[in-house]
Order: C-alpha cells, then structure tokens, then sequence
C-alpha cells in the first residue's frame, strides 16, 4: 500500500492566498506606475501654462507702463508738446561753496 501524504490545511490555504497575493501586488504596481506617468503629464501641462502665463504677464507690465508712461500722460492730457531745441535751456548747479545771493544790479 503506498501512503500518499496529504497536505496540511496551512498548505492548502495559503498557496492560492500568495497566488491571490501576488495578482494584487503586479496590479498594484502598474496601477502606481500609470498614476506617476498621468501626473507627470500634468505636471508638463502645467509648467506649460505657467510659462504662457509669465509671457502675458509681461506683456501686460509692459502694455500698462506704454499706458500709464509721463509721456504719454503728458501729450495726451494735457496736450504738451517737446518742445523745439533752440528754447531748450540747460541749467548748471554750480558745486562750489560760494554763498547764494540774489540781486538786480547788472554790476
């Protein structure tokens, strides 16, 4: 007669648990790997909108400072305009220690 062993019940639980077990872990792991591979997507499209939302700020600064410039304020408002060269006059600080006085003698 020829005594076949049989298997313990621990045996019997726990191979189909590991296989189980196993087909859990492989899933988890692609699952883990197709989230990291969406977010890195995101994250591209979001730098991506980050950069074309930097250029229009600029563009922005830019259009505002040509809009709110003296010059513009000035020729627009107030409608002043350069004025010729021959009626620019240039003073000159004078940097020496010389006290300020003021007269009408043309002495």
């Amino acid at each position: 007669m020829i005594y076949r062993r049989q298997k313990s019940l621990f045996l019997r639980l726990t191979t189909p648990l590991l296989v189980v077990l196993l087909c859990v872990n492989i899933f988890g792991l692609v699952w883990l790997r197709s989230q990291i591979t969406s977010t890195e997507y995101r994250i591209g499209k979001l730098q991506r909108e980050k950069v074309e939302a930097m250029k229009e700020e600029k563009f922005l600064y830019a259009k505002m400072s040509s809009i709110f410039s003296i010059q513009q304020v000035a020729t627009r408002g107030l409608e002043l305009q350069f004025p010729d060269r021959q009626k620019v006059v240039y003073v000159k600080r004078d940097t020496g220690g010389v006290p300020h006085t003021a007269s009408l003698s043309t002495e």
